[in-house]
């Protein structure tokens, strides 16, 4: 069994003990023959015993996805197994795909691979393992990365390799080893790197450290190496457009390393809008589940993107002040040039889905939307909200005797009829939901993850500004206690004001009126054209500062608005 303790091991157990979990495949090394030929005699021998046999796919061989030999694989039970043959291999100078490649021995094979800690066999004949390098079981129990060869070797043959250590480093917590350091950082591996390996392969490792346990590792051992710039190419037009990019990686690390220490926070301490059961109550004024409503300490997909989002924010802050508004400021541009660096970074350079890019450009200008309400007040509002007791429920919790809309809205302990309140502290509650709503529309379920990018670069900025007069260090870590502990107090009173007022899946919130009424008989002179956009602006605007109102009471607004379409 190849790579065999890897799959078995626990990172976050003693670096002096191997404990074992569940692997979801396992790899069998063979040293006489193809996959392919193995796993269908391996039928053979079921069949001619009257046993099950199990189908067999084929990975094909794809040097450029890694895969340099097919590999024949069959699920049984619970595992998927793949069968590969041993293989010895030979690079040329300019490519990172072996130009010869035989059948090896085991010794063979465990040279050639990156790392000592994916160099173990089990052997099954003999019940023993066996560590061809010498070095394997002793790395792991150093917890460190290393080559079993020569690394600059090892790397020059294939500069994938380096982006792999940075990776495993991450992924398992482990050291790099002083040797494999010197070596990554060498200018010939950054060439061979840029030259040798294709941007999808490097935007697919990328997106394995950041899916790792540890993503502020592997992007401070990038930039620490000297990788991080032929990682993370900045599109041509835009290095050509007389805009600086000096600093940004290391402003992204910082920016990075607090929005992870801070959700680690959440993990251990949550506040109360990132309880799970809170969120699903206030999904439910708009009829949203657990798919839509999941915090981020649950959704993994949510926290790999926020972290691409915090990385790559100030490269995006270069290019576009928080201030222009990024419909208006593209509506003139062509469909192309109006995409942001980032849709040119994730796509063009590292080859990531568009739906990822989209949702990390969205994530960065929700936060700044959200970093302009709070600086303008909303953080003052949100706490008239939480002080008033203005809640907008789902209609399950009414009390009881109330019937009607399946929205309630209540404030100081009675019930409101959104149609006709005019307290002055409703309406102001009202406009701060209003404010809210507009942004989360336009997110959707990954609010969080932008409210703790806003949060997130508060708390940087605070670190680094506000404290530059004072020099005596008792002195200032007080100062920076009392600054964070502001911070963080205005936002989660924001976040939970969000909850609490019903704004969760008010993305999904349907319009009262549809089109067709509108120019049939709400508006029937309505002319054609963008007035008709205004209406339906209009009617979402009502619905969010009357939620629970009647249609009634709406389309007497839309003709009061509009009385010479009426």
């Amino acid at each position: 069994i190849r790579n065999y303790f890897l799959p078995f091991f626990d990172p976050s157990a003693p670096n002096d003990t191997l404990s074992v979990t569940v692997p979801v495949d396992i790899d069998i090394a063979l040293d006489d023959k193809l996959g392919r030929e193995f796993a269908d005699e391996l039928n053979q021998w079921l069949s001619d015993r009257g046993r099950k046999t199990h189908s067999v796919g084929v990975v094909l061989k794809n040097p450029e996805k890694s895969k340099h030999l097919e590999t024949a694989t069959m699920r049984v039970n619970n595992y998927w197994i793949d069968f590969v043959n041993l293989r010895a291999e030979e690079y040329t100078s300019d490519s990172r795909i072996p130009d010869l490649m035989r059948i090896g021995t085991a010794e063979e094979d465990a040279f050639r691979r990156d790392l000592t800690i994916n160099s173990l066999f089990y052997n099954i004949n003999e019940g023993v393992v066996e560590d061809m390098t010498g070095r394997g079981l002793d790395d792991l129990r150093k917890g460190i990365v290393a080559t079993p060869l020569p690394p600059l070797t090892t790397l020059l043959d294939d500069p994938l390799r380096v982006l792999r250590s940075v990776r495993f480093a991450a992924r398992l917590r482990f050291g790099m080893a002083e040797s494999l350091r010197v070596a990554a950082a060498d200018s010939r591996v950054k060439a061979a790197l840029a030259q040798k390996v294709s941007r999808e392969r490097v935007g697919s490792e990328v997106d394995l450290m950041l899916k790792s346990r540890d993503p502020v590792g592997a992007m401070r051992l990038l930039i620490n190496l000297g990788l991080i710039d032929t990682v993370f190419l900045i599109p041509e037009d835009e290095a050509k457009g007389g805009v600086s990019f000096e600093g940004v990686y290391e402003k992204g690390l910082n920016l990075l390393a607090t929005a992870h220490d801070h959700l680690c926070d959440c993990k251990a301490n949550p506040p109360m809008w990132c309880e799970s059961k809170r969120a699903l109550e206030s999904g439910a004024v708009n009829g949203v589940g657990k798919d839509q409503t999941r915090v981020l300490m649950e959704d993994e997909d949510a926290r790999r993107l926020l972290w691409y989002a915090a990385f790559l924010k100030p490269i995006r802050d270069r290019t576009i002040s928080i201030d222009e508004d990024f419909e208006v400021e593209t509506k003139k541009k062509p469909r192309k040039a109006k995409r942001s660096i980032i849709l040119k970074l994730l796509v063009d350079e590292l080859k990531r889905p568009l739906r990822d890019a989209e949702a990390v450009d969205k994530i960065m200008r929700a936060a700044d939307g959200f970093t302009k309400l709070v600086s303008s007040g909303s953080d003052v509002s949100a706490l008239s909200v939480l002080l008033s007791g203005a809640h907008v429920v789902h209609g399950s919790k009414a009390p009881e005797g109330v019937k009607g809309s399946n929205i309630m809205c209540t404030m100081d302990h009675r019930i409101v009829d959104p149609d006709t309140e005019d307290d002055p502290v409703w309406k102001h509650c009202m406009e701060f939901r209003l404010g809210c709503a507009d942004i989360l529309r336009k997110i959707g379920p990954l609010w969080r993850a932008a409210i703790i990018l806003s949060l997130c670069e508060q708390l940087a900025e605070g670190k680094n500004s506000e404290l530059e007069y004072m020099i005596e260090g008792d002195v200032v870590f007080e100062a920076q206690e009392e600054i964070t502990s502001g911070i963080l107090a205005n936002y989660d009173a924001f976040a939970a004001a969000i909850m609490q007022l019903g704004l969760i899946g008010i993305w999904n919130q349907e319009p009262l009126v549809n089109g067709d009424e509108i120019k049939k008989s709400v508006l029937p002179n309505i002319p054609k054209g963008p007035v008709f956009r205004e209406v339906m602006d209009k009617q979402t605007e009502w619905m969010i500062t009357h939620p629970g109102g009647t249609k009634e009471n709406l389309v007497n607004h839309l003709r009061e608005e509009f009385p010479d379409y009426a």
